[in-house]
């Protein structure tokens, strides 16, 4: 067998060159570094960039360890070296250090969407605490904590998955956590909810497009690459019957940990793990904590006055809680209080809440129902407008909710402001009195759709300034609940307004998944024929579906708004539908056929805005037609109305354009001087989509300053991106150039 092969030599001098230009050595400092690990001296080094093959296996590992780990190389370019080196275990050497498993290092960022915690203080439960803990080190892939209403099932599950995250020490480590709960709206988690919360949450929203079974697979390989902790709480109310399948069999190394109040012979192969009451000591620091909270510690002189109620209680958190409150309030004597308990038996929380809901003022009693419209959480102000309560009513109401612990409040940050949510014992309780209160409840579903109308309505002329979405995060599931809830209730021309504002959003968010809300829309404009509003709604999902490069299904819709634009003489409506046909044909690559639509949309339009964004895409057309001066005169018209108008989005493309440009005229100053504001903008404004694509631009750059290290680094942050959104297109240009990066590296 020879001992030599060009292949490694090549190799070994892209790991050494790409190591020197990351840590901005030289490359004979990098080899003086690297024998002396060994034991050599750095004229070995040269002899094997020749080509010739190290005789000790000890030299190939420690090179291939510099490589990955100093020289950021990937796992495949690690099998090709190995490969050449002739190395006797690459299998276990590339494991080592390229894991695809559990032994994966943990990502520099931790993906998690724990939610804040609605108690003030968690009262340690240490057995509980330490068997979930034990469950999670066993082979079964769900653990199961079973137990009734209001025990604390999902405190503990909170506390025990925070742990598991920052706590990696001491605790079973997991790289990830993802949080889905059923409390807010019962029975509507599924497989399909649960892998779009799991996408979302690992930062992969592209993957909530594709279709279930192929969203199913690429969800899964997030779970094999990384630790997850999968947190799915109320399972009781799920009933989804492969959401229980799947969880089961989840991957590994990932686990999932389930509360329900219900155990079902089908959870034979998870780890169960009961929780009961409250043990003596638990539940006396709950009740400090409490009285302290309800300032009413000075009436309790000493601990036995309470063991009565402890008892009654079972040591139940919840029933605890409400039951301190009631004695604030009824102001009875607490043998009532404990006999009323007793004399409720099994229907504990019945009469608890009966109980409470006769010592709420009427703003109390709506504020509480009201709650029950919202998914997941809720603002002092989304609260007081939809139940129509205000100032010190409103105030007075909260208070006594809080008190009562019926409503749960929590706070992300002291940045943050506070926000309210249900348990959902309570949540059930409320919806119950909502069925007997008609009337009020239609009232305030019209408020409560009003209030999300006139949170979008106020961005609806401010959609440049991408900083202000931010105003929607916190409310986009409600928004979304809100939108669906008034097309489903036939409030149609209010529905089909909050449709059409929601749309950028949607777009720029990512959330694809809830483009369907466009679709909807349009059906209910069509039956009420409103044809403006029809195709633009249609319009909209169509842009949705190019940008996605779902062509086929783009066509389908584009050819009914050319069927229904027939039927109309609008100007505004001609302009939407050449716009779109316009985006149809440049993602088709028919681009002068996109270019002369582009330009009469420009005659057309009256907006600014738009005449800057269509003057952008006919450039943009321009050139990748080949057509780089007439391109470069167009852009730069286009960069200067943005600028002007303060445009920041036109004013993001228009320098990343003219950057590209620059770099085909290998103008590498002036491309990295476009490219370095173009990069700072979208990161600015969170702008994946631009950041990608400037990436792949930065590494064209890098290629013509011969930097690979820089170029592949480039390549590979644009390549997660690009994943991560769903660019099927951008991805697959992407590796094709990182391919011909690689290639030319070797040839060298």
């Amino acid at each position: 067998m020879s001992s030599r092969n060009e292949t490694f030599g090549r190799l070994l001098k892209i790991a050494i060159n790409s190591i020197a230009t990351y840590e901005g050595k030289t490359a004979p400092i990098i080899e003086e570094e690297l024998a002396e690990q060994v034991g050599l001296a750095g004229s070995a080094l040269q002899r094997y960039k020749s080509g010739y093959l190290p005789p000790e296996p000890r030299t190939i590992e420690v090179i291939a360890e510099a490589s990955i780990r100093r020289g950021l190389f990937s796992r495949e370019w690690l099998e090709r070296f190995l490969h050449a080196a002739r190395y006797p275990q690459t299998e276990r050497l590339v494991e080592q250090l390229c894991p695809l498993g559990p032994a994966r290092p943990r990502p520099p960022r931790v993906y998690e969407n724990l939610p804040a915690p609605t108690y003030s203080q968690f009262v340690m439960r240490e057995q509980a605490f330490a068997e979930v803990l034990d469950g999670l080190q066993q082979r079964s892939a769900a653990v199961l904590i079973v137990g009734m209403g209001g025990n604390g099932k999902t405190s503990l599950a909170r506390e025990v998955a925070a742990a598991c995250l920052h706590d990696a020490a001491t605790h079973p480590r997991c790289d990830a956590l993802v949080w889905v709960s059923d409390k807010d709206r019962p029975g509507t988690t599924n497989l399909s909810v649960v892998l779009d919360t799991i996408a979302r949450t690992l930062d992969y929203p592209g993957f909530t497009q594709f279709a279930h079974s192929e969203k199913q697979h690429e969800v899964e390989q997030l779970l094999r690459r990384q630790r997850v902790l999968l947190v799915v709480d109320n399972f009781e109310t799920i009933n989804d019957s492969a959401l229980l399948t799947w969880l089961l069999r989840l991957p590994e190394p990932s686990k999932a940990l389930i509360t329900t109040r219900e155990y079902r012979r089908e959870w034979r192969s998870s780890w169960p793990i009961e929780l009961r009451g409250m043990s003596e000591a638990e539940a006396w620091t709950l009740v400090e904590q409490r009285l302290r909270q309800l300032r009413i510690e000075q009436l309790v002189s000493a601990r036995q006055q309470l063991d009565p109620l402890l008892m009654a209680t079972s040591g139940n958190p919840k029933a605890i809680t409400m039951t301190l409150g009631l004695i604030k309030y009824e102001r009875r004597p607490l043998q009532e209080v404990v006999d009323d308990l007793y004399a409720a038996r099994g229907e504990l929380f019945d009469d608890l809440f009966a109980r409470a809901w006769a010592l709420l003022d009427e703003a109390a009693r709506r504020i509480l129902l009201v709650a029950t419209f919202f998914p997941t959480s809720a603002s002092a102000d989304a609260l007081s407008a939809s139940a129509d309560a205000h100032g010190f009513a409103f105030d007075r109401a909260i208070e006594r909710l809080v008190d009562l612990a019926l409503l749960d409040v929590y706070q992300s940050d002291l940045g943050s402001p506070v926000r309210y949510a249900l348990h959902p014992l309570v949540r059930a309780f409320a919806a119950g009195h909502s069925t007997s209160q008609s009337e009020f409840t239609v009232s305030a579903r019209r408020r409560w759709v009003d209030w999300h109308a006139k949170l979008i309505d106020g961005l609806r002329h401010s959609w440049q300034d991408l900083k202000k979405l931010q105003m929607l995060d916190a409310d986009h599931d409600s928004l979304f609940t809100a939108i669906d809830w008034a097309i489903a209730n036939h409030a149609t021309s209010q529905a089909i307004e909050m449709t059409i504002n929601i749309y950028f959003y949607l777009y720029i968010r990512g959330f694809w998944n809830q483009g369907i809300l466009l679709l909807h829309a349009a059906n209910v404009a069509h039956a009420f024929n409103d044809l403006e509003n029809e195709i633009t709604l249609l319009a909209y999902y169509t842009r949705i579906l190019c940008q996605q490069n779902n062509l086929k299904e783009a066509a389908r819709y584009l050819s009914r708004l050319e069927q229904l634009q027939q039927t109309v003489q609008d100007r505004i409506i001609e302009e939407r539908l050449k716009y779109t046909q316009a985006l149809f044909l440049m993602r088709s690559k028919n681009l002068r056929q996109a270019a002369e639509l582009w330009d009469r949309v420009v005659e057309m339009t009256t907006s600014e805005h738009r005449k800057v964004s269509s003057r952008q895409w006919q450039a943009t057309c321009l050139f990748l037609d080949g057509q780089i001066d007439a391109a470069e005169d167009l852009m730069r018209t286009a960069l200067q109305a943005a600028r002007e108008r303060n445009l920041e989005r036109g004013i993001m493309y228009g320098i990343y354009k003219l950057g590209a440009i620059s770099l085909i005229r290998h103008d590498t100053q002036q491309a990295s001087s476009l490219l370095e504001e173009s990069l700072m903008r979208a990161r600015e404004l969170g702008d994946r989509r631009n950041i990608g694509n400037t990436l792949v631009l930065y590494a064209k750059l890098h290629g013509l300053r011969n930097n690979p290290a820089a170029a592949q680094a480039a390549l590979s942050e644009a390549l997660d991106l690009f994943e991560r959104m769903g660019m099927s297109l951008e991805l697959a240009e992407a590796r094709e150039a990182l391919r011909e990066l690689q290639d030319h590296a070797l040839k060298q």
